[in-house]
């Protein structure tokens, strides 16, 4: 779920879908007054037996300054919230997976991270086999599967997948 949310939309989302995780979008600084209340969602979903994840570019856990602000990941990281760090390349050549990996875990305390890359550019980000997953982003790139030769089956198969719920608004009834 992108924003603008807070928990009560959050849970009527996850609830009204019945969906089997949940993924939140953090990327509005947390001094900033749009920013997400975090401890307000893990209030709304403490209770959903789901799997949950914030996906961001870390701008909700540092200062006003832009230094690592540990304590706003905190209650997530208790809460058991995984992290999937956003990697896009092409907009920030540093934003590789190790280095927001180790960011994560050395400066905001979270035990583990899922990357999430820029499906376009899958070989520029080397080997991602220490990642136990791997997310793909692909949004404002959709095209038909026939352009994405140069991806692996298992890549295509991946984003068919997320191109058939989105048209369809929800995963197989075979999933």
């Amino acid at each position: 779920m992108t924003r603008p949310f807070d928990g009560a939309i959050a849970r009527q989302a996850a609830i009204l879908s019945q969906c089997r995780g949940i993924i939140l979008e953090g990327e509005i600084p947390g001094h900033r007054p749009e920013a997400v209340d975090w401890s307000d969602v893990i209030f709304h979903l403490s209770d959903l037996d789901i799997p949950k994840a914030v996906v961001s570019n870390f701008a909700p856990f540092v200062t006003e300054t832009g230094l690592p602000a540990p304590e706003k990941a905190a209650p997530l990281i208790k809460d058991g919230w995984a992290y999937i760090s956003e990697n896009f390349i092409t907009e920030s050549p540093n934003s590789t997976p190790e280095r927001t990996d180790w960011y994560a875990k050395n400066n905001l305390g979270w035990p583990a991270t899922q990357p999430m890359i820029e499906a376009w550019h899958v070989a520029d980000y080397g080997d991602l086999s220490k990642f136990k997953n791997v997310s793909h982003w692909d949004a404002g790139n959709i095209g038909p599967i026939s352009s994405r030769r140069s991806l692996s089956r298992e890549k295509v198969a991946a984003m068919e997948m997320q191109e058939w719920i989105l048209e369809r608004g929800g995963v197989p009834d075979d999933m």
